[in-house]
């Protein structure tokens, strides 16, 4: 099992190589992470140190900008990437008000996609568009179909569309044939008066079944390479209760609604993460150790994955 940097939020910006030191400290197998510069030089250096090390390596970046794009790729494969994790979006349902910003946003989109595919293919090296709060997981599947190619397809994560009301499960099992890379993560759930929080938790601390999510994820690709991401922050608010929204689901039924919040009622959590308004950076790397520790102890013991 890897690591995302995002599950090391004190430590986010620190440079590729740092970062793949860091890996090796926690005795993980890969990393998920942007690389610091544009520099085939650098690259190399990354490549050297994944293979005196025995990493995996994900190159986290974006594809709104084909050129900029098209860059990160050559860096990718001069560095010996396994794939390139992107995502569409943020937070659907904080994003757009109406509609038709919100179709506005899906036509930009599918011109990224359209423009993306090439480049990769070009190098050999596959695209993993993340499950990111933005598709529901019918509407990601219909992007794997609608733009088939064998070097477009998932970064799997294991808990982002409970933002967006979904069975965890039937999430993994509809993207895993698609996959390329996974984030493993754990989740609570607890209402509050406009619907309910999210949170990030270590593994085997919150509701997931874990070892039913491996067996998922693994069930089509065997030896997809896993990413822990525990992000270190206060829960995240689904406000699902009100009209805002809704008004990007405009074919969604309330049987929908009603099946989440039974989830959440129950699924009521034993803690939640709970950080200071601006929590100090030694504060944050602490917790934030703590929290990646106990996910890599649960994962090794548990479910034989460190």
């Amino acid at each position: 099992m890897g690591i995302a940097n995002d599950s090391v939020p004190s430590r986010r910006a620190v440079g590729t190589l740092e970062f793949l030191g860091l890996v090796n400290e926690f005795g993980m197998g890969g990393a998920q992470v942007p690389i610091t510069t544009l520099d085939a030089a650098y690259a190399r250096q990354v490549r050297k140190r994944l293979d005196e090390s025995g990493l995996f390596f994900i190159l986290n970046t974006s594809f709104n900008d084909a050129d900029r794009f098209r860059q990160n790729v050559a860096m990718a494969k001069e560095a010996g990437a396994a794939a390139i994790r992107v995502a569409s979006g943020g937070r659907r349902y904080e994003d757009f008000s109406t509609l038709e910003e919100r179709q506005a946003h899906v036509t930009q989109v599918l011109g990224r996609i359209r423009a993306a595919i090439p480049i990769a293919e070009a190098a050999r090296i596959p695209i993993a568009l993340e499950n990111h709060k933005d598709f529901t997981v019918d509407e990601q599947v219909k992007l794997y179909k609608d733009y088939s190619s064998e070097y477009f397809g998932a970064c799997v994560d294991t808990g982002n569309n409970l933002a967006l009301l979904e069975d965890p499960m039937e999430v993994i099992e509809k993207l895993s044939p698609y996959a390329f890379t996974a984030h493993l993560k754990d989740a609570t759930l607890e209402e509050y008066d406009e619907g309910f929080l999210l949170g990030d938790i270590p593994l085997g601390e919150g509701f997931l079944d874990l070892r039913r999510v491996v067996a998922l994820l693994r069930k089509h690709k065997p030896r997809l390479p896993l990413l822990l991401e525990c992000i270190t922050r206060n829960p995240l608010r689904i406000p699902c209760l009100t009209d805002k929204y809704w008004a990007t689901f405009p074919e969604r039924r309330g049987v929908v609604l009603a099946r989440a919040l039974r989830r959440v009622r129950a699924n009521k959590p034993k803690w939640q993460m709970q950080l200071p308004a601006s929590p100090d950076a030694a504060l944050l790397r602490e917790m934030e150790t703590k929290h990646i520790e106990a996910s890599i102890a649960y994962a090794r013991d548990r479910l034989g994955l460190v």
